[in-house]
């Protein structure tokens, strides 16, 4: 009886430890999630429906002082808002490592990719594959991009990573600035491009009113590649002040959708015009072709910031 007494104690006990340890993995288990991003929880950008599923994207707001100067923006950029942002990822690949805080001024950024029209009427020829005056321009290599930038009379230069990054983003913390799950309306990727580039502005818009951020082609920016971030806050990074590599965002229509994340980080020769490098996300820019782009930025000088606050005032 005695023996029977203490084996029912012991099962107890068993029992009673193996639920404690069942609630200690859940909630190790609900830590681990509140690190990352709810995959369907509401963030401001985006509208919730039902359980957190995407119904839209929010438009960012602007005060009455910031619709001034989004109204001086040069025929077909829009109104980028400064501000501040967490920059990178530390639960991706490792050179998006570590999440840091920037900061970064307001400016201008083109609305669409530079299209071949757009290219061959500053360059004079049009070095593209899949050819197309809407469709954007590729095969270009850094040094391609600066010089349409130079004879640009002074109205287009590359965005740096930080300011391509934070216009990416739209103001929410997800992998892509409609959500968390990949969702062929918003871009051109290896599922839905059937192995061409698109038309720029097809796919629906960020909360900018930016197409094409993600997806249809690679776009380069004007930062050398490091392989860490600088985990100090900054204001306006550049980036080093020299390297080997420049840093090309956004993925293509043949990448993967994990190319396409808002954090994702590859890089390029600046000279290269063909692209040999797989990363472990399927990102293939291309062994044969390079399916890179570009979008034009233009910095805001504060005195064109004053002069419009000022007619607002009037």
């Amino acid at each position: 009886m005695q023996f029977i007494k203490i084996s029912f104690i012991s099962i107890l006990l068993i029992l009673t430890f193996s639920g404690c340890g069942e609630k200690e993995s859940e909630d190790s288990t609900a830590l681990k999630l509140d690190s990352f991003q709810d995959l369907t929880g509401d963030q401001p950008g985006r509208a919730p429906g039902p359980g957190g599923i995407d119904e839209g994207i929010v438009p960012i707001k602007l005060s009455p002082e910031d619709e001034a100067i989004a109204k001086l923006a040069p025929e077909g950029m829009v109104f980028i808002k400064g501000g501040c942002f967490i920059m990178g990822n530390n639960y991706a690949q490792e050179d998006e490592y570590p999440e840091h805080e920037v900061c970064v001024d307001d400016f201008y950024l083109d609305k669409m990719e530079v299209t071949q029209e757009r290219w061959e009427k500053v360059i004079g020829y049009n070095p593209s594959k899949h050819i197309g005056k809407d469709l954007p321009v590729e095969q270009i290599n850094y040094f391609d991009a600066k010089k349409f930038a130079k004879k640009s009379g002074g109205e287009c230069r590359l965005p740096t990573e930080a300011e391509w990054e934070y216009a990416v983003r739209g103001g929410i913390e997800s992998r892509y600035y409609w959500g968390n799950m990949m969702n062929g309306k918003y871009a051109w990727y290896e599922d839905n491009s059937e192995g061409t580039a698109h038309p720029v502005g097809q796919k629906k818009p960020n909360q900018y009113g930016l197409y094409d951020m993600m997806g249809n082609v690679w776009e380069w920016t004007d930062d050398w590649y490091r392989e860490l971030y600088d985990p100090e806050k900054q204001q306006n990074p550049q980036g080093p002040a020299n390297g080997e590599y420049k840093v090309v965002r956004g993925g293509a229509f043949d990448s993967s959708g994990g190319a396409l994340r808002a954090t994702n980080r590859t890089w390029l020769h600046p000279k290269n015009r063909v692209y040999p490098k797989i990363t472990s996300y399927g990102q293939i820019i291309n062994e044969v072709y390079n399916y890179i782009g570009f979008r034009c930025a233009k910095s805001i000088t504060p005195a064109k910031q004053t002069t419009s606050a000022k007619n607002m005032s009037k």
